[in-house]
């Protein structure tokens, strides 16, 4: 080989060595850095998410491309020896509910409670009853996206008061489009508690039992003071049942529409203690035996409905059984699931536990996670004219919580689909790949492609149930019965990624991490399926807290709802 030959072979080697390097660099660059390396997003020392409440880091969303290969989370054959191992580490156990003092459903005023939580002369026009968006046999809710509260017809638009769940529309409105603005959360186990209700936390306790209501008065600072109308030791839920009878598109309808709060509350009780011929009733024998005399106030009717809550105790799960010491309570997948769940960040967990956390697996804090948005909207207060929903911005006026929204508990979450404050996801797989990257999953959610969602009525958010029925009823396209949905979701995604960049101040936006595997999603929702106690899933276990059509003889006055589902069936 001459001198020239030799110069040329050398070369092509550097370059051959130059170009290996290159394709080394790159696809170390794609996978990005390694657990335990410096600089990724598994590495922050906070590692329990919006829940702590710090600011997100500048930059990008940094949602990764997957785990590495060989992350000990996604053996299952080790899952029970990990397992115990973040058990211990993290202190976990079980649910406690005598620390709560909760009440049995036996107890005189969770029994009266029970009867007013079915009883129709509590709605303004005698059409809905608390149990109309609440039904222990509808997951403590009413398997609606958004509910139907007054003027409930069925497909055929006759009125069908007693009809819950698929089926029932709003009379009132353009296409039967229902006017309540959120998802109606679970009141399994609300007695767990102790902090906050409603999605936006309208109604949320303070130190030395102070109880912030919208019916508190406001300070000079805008600050909400104690609600001067509670008594003392009024319970959170107690403080709650208070309120869907103000509302005109829950309960109230048009009924006293010029009255306050407290006139109003003042004309329904007077539904229930005999001072009217018409409403002539047995109820006030029954307060007498609940409370030792016959005088009906709604301080009364609230407490007892808020015992009947608290007694709603459903927390014998397997996790609570695998907790308690049974190693069998949980499959391999669940196991690995629950790793992934309490397991941090950087230590290639998913940082559930990060919102989701304590015995009630809920931080009872508020956190911008951008979950999709449609409906009617909030009426919000910060001069916008627009049908989002601000969440708890509109109750404390605070730019850095526009969009946030109370992080719910999750046991019993296998029966109260569907989730997110609009209901906008069916599937637990839904809700999980949404925390991979909110907008690719807002974009699947309404088969959007460069910005703009197609008019597609096959898209997932068009296959709602309830959006199915919406469309099949008034022979409608999803996108013209919600032209906005999109729009406004993305907004919210936008918003949480300027949060993200430090553009705009938000007090708990959504970390951004690597992307869960098809896999790892799978083993989550797995576990997540094992936080519900069987007897929210069996008609007989959970009789005791139902009004049957058998009671109807022995109801207190003529106007008990009586729940079916819409082919008549009881529920």
């Amino acid at each position: 080989m001459n001198n020239s030959e030799m110069k040329i072979s050398r070369l092509l080697m550097f370059c051959g060595l130059l170009l290996a390097t290159f394709f080394t660099v790159s696809i170390y660059a794609q996978e990005g850095p390694r657990p335990g390396g410096r600089g990724g997003p598994d590495n922050r020392q906070n590692d329990g998410g919006p829940g702590n409440g710090g600011q997100a880091p500048r930059g990008p969303d940094n949602s990764g491309q997957g785990r590495q290969p060989g992350n000990p989370n996604d053996n299952i054959d080790n899952a029970q020896e990990n397992l115990q191992a973040l058990i211990a580490d993290r202190e976990l156990t079980p649910v406690n509910s005598q620390s709560f003092n909760l009440p049995s459903i036996n107890d005189p005023k969770a029994q009266l409670g029970k009867l007013l939580f079915f009883a129709k002369n509590l709605g303004g026009e005698q059409s809905t009853a608390c149990a109309s968006c609440h039904h222990p046999m509808l997951g403590g809710g009413d398997n609606l996206s958004l509910p139907v509260g007054v003027s409930a017809v069925n497909g055929l638009e006759q009125s069908s008061h007693d009809l819950l769940g698929f089926g029932r529309f709003n009379g009132d409105a353009v296409n039967n489009l229902p006017s309540v603005p959120r998802n109606s959360p679970t009141i399994f186990n609300l007695g767990f508690n102790t902090r906050a209700l409603f999605w936006d936390s309208r109604v949320e306790s303070r130190r030395g039992g102070v109880i912030l209501t919208p019916d508190s008065p406001v300070d000079e600072q805008g600050r909400r003071l104690r609600d001067p109308n509670l008594p003392q030791g009024t319970t959170l839920a107690a403080a709650q049942a208070r309120f869907p009878v103000t509302s005109p598109v829950e309960m109230r309808g048009e009924f006293a529409a010029d009255s306050n709060n407290q006139d109003l509350r003042s004309a329904l009780t007077n539904r229930f203690n005999n001072t009217e011929i018409e409403f002539s009733s047995d109820w006030p024998s029954l307060f007498a035996q609940a409370y030792g005399d016959d005088e009906v106030t709604f301080n009364r009717i609230s407490d007892a409905i808020g015992e009947y809550e608290r007694s709603m105790v459903f927390i014998n799960n397997p996790w609570k059984d695998y907790l308690d010491g049974n190693d069998n309570a949980l499959t391999q997948e669940q196991k690995a699931g629950a790793i992934l769940f309490f397991g941090g960040r950087q230590e290639g967990g998913a940082g559930c536990a990060g919102c989701h956390r304590g015995p009630t697996l809920s931080s009872d804090r508020h956190h911008l996670v951008a979950y999709p948005q449609f409906g009617p909207g909030n009426g919000n207060d910060s001069g916008s004219n627009t049908s989002n929903d601000f969440g708890r911005e509109n109750i404390n006026s605070n730019e850095d919580e526009r969009y946030h929204f109370r992080a719910p508990t999750l046991l019993n979450i296998a029966v109260t689909a569907p989730y997110g404050h609009t209901g906008a996801y069916q599937t637990l797989e839904e809700v999980i790949g949404h925390y991979n990257n909110p907008e690719e999953a807002i974009n699947r959610l309404f088969s959007a492609q460069d910005g703009t969602a197609l008019n597609d009525d096959s898209a997932p958010f068009c296959q709602l149930p309830q959006i199915q029925a919406l469309m099949q009823k008034n022979n409608q396209s999803c996108q013209s019965l919600y032209p906005d949905a999109y729009e406004n979701s993305i907004a919210v995604v936008n918003h949480l990624q300027q949060a993200r960049n430090g553009d705009v101040d938000a007090r708990s936006p959504l970390r951004g991490r690597r992307n869960l595997s098809p896999t790892q999603i799978a083993h989550l929702a797995s576990f997540m399926q094992a936080l519900t106690d069987p007897c929210v899933v069996n008609r007989e276990c959970l009789a005791p807290w139902i009004v049957e059509e058998s009671d109807r003889v022995s109801f207190p006055d003529s106007m008990p709802l009586v729940a079916h589902d819409e082919n008549g069936s009881r529920l």
